[in-house]
């Protein structure tokens, strides 16, 4: 993949094939260049040749729009990103892909994992995620090379990460603080700190966590290592349930000393998960580990609703949020075809929060301080 200054690119793709294949091709001059064109077909480029060399078939094609013009001389090549949905890009394509910058420039940040020699650029794999990097060229002369190439990614990533810190955090963010608000409003209209004891709510919250440990069982799936973080869920719930329904806790509490109950249930949480996960996966993923901190952190927003301002215990729970959806959720996507489906994910995430979250919050509005 040869770069050009102008943002074109001139490929030479080589593929090998067995004896008959490589004949049959080397006759055929017109199937072999529809052969080449169906292969670019999803491209918008344009087939210049194509040649048959022992058992090796050469297409050469160009691309228009493989790079962009950035400041400081910098040419920002888009190609290994997904197009808006229209192209969504799954591994390499090819067993290796060399990059060669135009003459004057070299490679300034490159795939993950890319052997990067001056103007050169290999790769043998390529993870997109969903969306994959840009690769930036700088003139090989530039001192500020490393600074430009920050410009050149962070240009038209601005847009993109305000739309997704907009749909993906604040969106979801408001409307779990707005059904606490809504919660606590209710509990103070009902006098809910008096009508039922600190031990039947603390044994409520125990109660969300046994019927985390038994979904696996109605679900009809095996206990250990079907829902590692449902199970991880649980243990936190329980604990934190446990803890509160002792009266010499209770009679001790505080603020501090309810944040750190709720810190000791989160930690038991992923702990747990990390046990489970390591034991029968082999790959350890933290991110589902984090769901139920919110939840956990409910307690705390009931706590100070009660006893102070809704908003100190609720700020520290929407952070608890925002840390989950961060990791669930990339803020420099710009979004396939499902980037509907994943917006309306994070506000069933939030609502579902504010639902399970409610025995936490009640329980721990209700506490004395």
């Amino acid at each position: 993949m040869r770069v050009h200054r102008n943002g074109s690119a001139t490929w030479t793709v080589e593929n090998r094939l067995n004896d008959t294949a490589a004949a049959t091709l080397a006759r055929n001059d017109s199937l072999r260049r529809s052969l080449a064109r169906d292969a670019i077909a999803i491209h918008d480029g344009t087939l210049h040749s194509t040649s048959v060399s022992g058992d090796t078939v050469r297409m050469r094609y160009r691309t228009p729009d493989v790079a962009t013009d950035a400041p400081g001389g910098v040419l920002r090549v888009d190609y290994f990103r997904d197009d808006d949905g229209r192209l969504v890009r799954f591994g390499l394509g090819a067993d290796r892909l060399t990059l060669v910058a135009p003459p004057g420039m070299v490679v300034g940040d490159a795939l993950p994992g890319a052997d990067v020699s001056a103007r050169r650029m290999t790769v043998t794999s390529f993870d997109s995620s969903g969306d994959g990097p840009f690769v930036t060229l700088v003139p090989d002369d530039a001192a500020l090379a490393p600074l430009w190439s920050l410009v050149a990614v962070a240009l038209p990533l601005a847009p993109i990460v305000g739309r997704n810190v907009l749909l993906f955090l604040v969106v979801p963010g408001a409307v779990f603080a707005g059904g606490f608000a809504v919660l606590a409003r209710g509990a103070r209209a009902l006098d809910a700190d008096a009508t039922t004891t600190p031990d039947r709510r603390a044994l409520a919250v125990v109660g969300v966590g046994v019927l985390a440990f038994a979904y696996p069982l109605y679900a009809g799936t095996v206990v250990v290592g079907s829902e590692p973080s449902l199970l991880a869920g649980g243990v936190g719930a329980v604990v934190l349930g446990a803890l509160l329904s002792l009266p010499a806790v209770r009679d001790q509490l505080s603020e501090w000393r309810l944040a750190g109950l709720v810190a000791l249930a989160s930690a038991l949480a992923v702990a747990t998960g990390l046990l489970l996960q390591a034991s029968t996966l082999p790959d350890v993923n933290v991110v589902p580990l984090l769901l139920p901190l919110p939840v956990y952190a409910a307690t705390l927003a009931g706590y100070t609703a009660a006893h102070m301002s809704l908003r100190r215990g609720l700020t520290v729970a929407v952070g608890a949020l925002l840390v989950v959806l961060a990791t669930m959720f990339s803020i420099t996507t710009r979004g396939s075809t499902l980037y509907v489906l994943a917006v309306a994910l994070a506000v069933f995430g939030a609502l579902a929060a504010v639902v399970v979250g409610s025995p936490f919050f009640l329980l721990g509005y209700g506490l004395a301080d």
